[in-house]
């Protein structure tokens, strides 16, 4: 706590300076070692992954050739002229000599050119037949070993003791066709006669190594990994480093397997060839770049500290001196000197809150001015208003000299007129509230009605029906006068002497329902879209009110459930329905009402 409270109490740059080392060294150490740890994890994950698809690439391209050994010993297993010279007996021949030497081109000729023709990889073929000790060959090299016996070969009781099934031969030495052995890798099986199932010879395709070496020399550039092929003897039968092939596979793992953390191992096994393919790489080699990059990454954590240091110094003043200027400059404010600038000196935090500043005493400024100008104005809307009471006061007195002058002159029509005009102009400037009772709407859209009756010559019939359970209920005032206005004004059109007006007040439930029906002339959809949007009239009418504006209030003041709907039919008319919720009707109104009817 002692220590908080020191810390506390000591200047903004010296706080800035302490909090930013602290929170730039600790970090920094921190991060480096996580990622250092990080990418060693990932770099390891993804060799290992690389060696894996590298691994099984080998395997899937090694077990393609292997195929491709085994699909060529099958083309001689169907020959049926082969399998017929194999099941001759020479010494029932007439002309012995002649016909093995007819034989044997065909089978060398024919046989064997077209299999060496199908497979470019074949470098030698020899089928040993079981009645004969002639052997049928081809291949690359002229020289023949007459006195090399195969059958003691492991090779070869391999072959026999398998039956029809192909065997694959890992790496052996081929001393048949050659005047010096030389490796190969071959496939050999035994040919039967298919009716008797008659051993008849053994057939030998052998394949050059070099074909196999072929297949992988693109591993050849990855110096730091050593990949190699075990076959089913446990001899290397092809290595990345040439110097291996030949040796025991126990040899080459013995090293491996006594320092195993110092190797990674991928190894696969082919489920067609049984050979085991493996990739090997040292870790010391594989991890040398991360070590440096290790290495390099203390050197520039170092050289960050120091530099961290030097940052954390010059940036504590360049904040701490900007908010000192500002205290000064807010105490001149405080004071009232509200033409005082602080110079904005940059675009970060502190050069904005200087700007804001800035902003903030001349915002202050004018709403300084403002206030006075707004006081003006009010004392000058007073006056006006006040004025603006003597004129409907002047037009309603006038009216009502002129309505005793007509009544003196009997003119009944024109006092009745008159009479609905100072009760409509008193409607509208006695009530300056926005709520009214829906009995005072009432009494004012009959005398509005009343008055479009003498307009327009009574050319429509109107009639109002009111529940009067909800003439004390509060509505919206001039809330029902623009649709009657639309009813009249674009409904009514022509010399029809049957238009109607029916204005109907009920209950809906809990609310209360206008309807306003009209057999006019209809309106078509596309002024229904216009006039519920209309904020205003276009014509010259009592008010200015919008029908659009009367359903936008009703949301406003009662929420989305409230509103107006409207259905018009062209010839037929128009009905207009208006909801409202019943407002809480006001005792002493009714018994007034109930006093005033007694």
């Amino acid at each position: 706590m002692y220590t908080w409270r020191r810390f506390r109490d000591r200047s903004i740059r010296q706080k800035l300076f302490l909090t930013y080392s602290l929170l730039m060294i600790l970090p920094l150490v921190v991060i480096c070692n996580y990622f250092y740890i990080y990418a060693m994890s990932v770099f390891e994950s993804r060799i290992e992954k690389s060696f894996q698809e590298t691994n099984l690439q080998m395997v899937s391209t090694a077990d393609s050739f292997v195929r491709n050994m085994i699909k060529s010993s099958e083309r001689p297993f169907y020959d049926e002229r082969l399998i017929e010279i194999l099941s001759k007996n020479y010494a029932a021949e007439k002309y012995e000599t002649f016909a093995k030497s007819m034989d044997f081109r065909y089978v060398s000729d024919n046989v064997f050119k077209e299999l060496m023709h199908f497979n470019p990889d074949i470098d030698s073929i020899l089928i040993y037949p079981e009645n004969s000790p002639l052997v049928y060959r081809r291949g690359y090299d002229s020289t023949f070993n007459y006195t090399y016996q195969p059958k003691r070969e492991p090779w070869y009781q391999s072959i026999v003791n398998n039956a029809e099934r192909p065997v694959l031969i890992g790496m052996h030495e081929e001393k048949q066709m050659y005047a010096k052995p030389r490796p190969v890798l071959s496939v050999g099986r035994i040919l039967v006669d298919t009716e008797t199932y008659k051993k008849l010879g053994v057939l030998l395709i052998n394949f050059r190594m070099e074909n196999l070496e072929k297949l992988f020399s693109g591993l050849n550039h990855k110096k730091d990994v050593n990949q190699f092929i075990v076959d089913d003897n446990g001899t290397v039968v092809f290595s990345s480093n040439p110097s291996m092939i030949g040796v025991e596979h126990k040899q080459v793992m013995s090293e491996i397997e006594t320092n195993q953390d110092k190797y990674y191992v991928v190894q696969h096994k082919s489920n067609i060839s049984g050979w085991q393919f493996y990739s090997i790489v040292h870790r010391d080699k594989l991890l040398a770049e991360i070590i440096q990059i290790r290495n390099f990454a203390l050197l520039l954590l170092l050289l960050l500290v120091v530099l961290g240091f030097c940052t954390a110094y010059l940036i504590s003043g360049s904040i701490s001196n900007p908010i000192q200027r500002l205290n000064r400059l807010m105490g001149k404010v405080r004071k009232g000197d509200f033409d005082v600038v602080a110079p904005q000196e940059s675009l970060d935090e502190v050069g904005q809150l200087s700007g804001s500043f800035n902003q903030m005493t001349a915002e202050i400024k004018e709403l300084i001015a403002q206030m006075k100008l707004e006081e003006q104005r009010k004392r000058s809307a007073e006056l006006k208003a006040l004025q603006n009471q003597i004129n409907p006061h002047f037009i309603y007195n006038t009216l009502s000299v002129i309505k005793w002058m007509s009544q003196a002159q009997m003119a009944d029509n024109i006092t009745e007129a008159i009479d609905g005009m100072i009760k409509v102009l008193s409607f509208s400037t006695r009530n300056t509230q926005e709520f009214i009772y829906i009995e005072e709407e009432m009494d004012f859209i009959r005398s509005y009605l009343e008055l479009l009756q003498l307009r327009y010559y009574n050319v429509f019939e109107f009639e109002l029906e009111v529940d009067e359970t909800l003439l004390s209920c509060k509505t919206l005032k001039f809330m029902v006068q623009p649709f009657v206005e639309n009813a009249v004004f674009h409904g009514f059109v022509g010399d029809s002497p049957n238009y109607h007006l029916h204005i109907q007040v009920q209950k809906a439930g809990d609310d209360v329902q206008f309807v306003i029906t009209d057999n006019g002339v209809g309106v078509e959809q596309e002024r229904l879209t216009e006039l519920m949007q209309q904020e205003m009239s276009n014509t010259q009418t009592m008010n200015s009110i919008g029908v659009g504006n009367v359903s936008r209030r009703l949301k406003l003041h009662f929420g989305e459930k409230y509103g107006v709907n409207i259905h018009s039919s062209i010839g037929k008319g128009t009905q207009v329905i208006i909801l409202i919720p019943a407002m809480e009707q006001q005792p002493e109104r009714i018994e007034k009402r109930k006093e005033g009817s007694a």
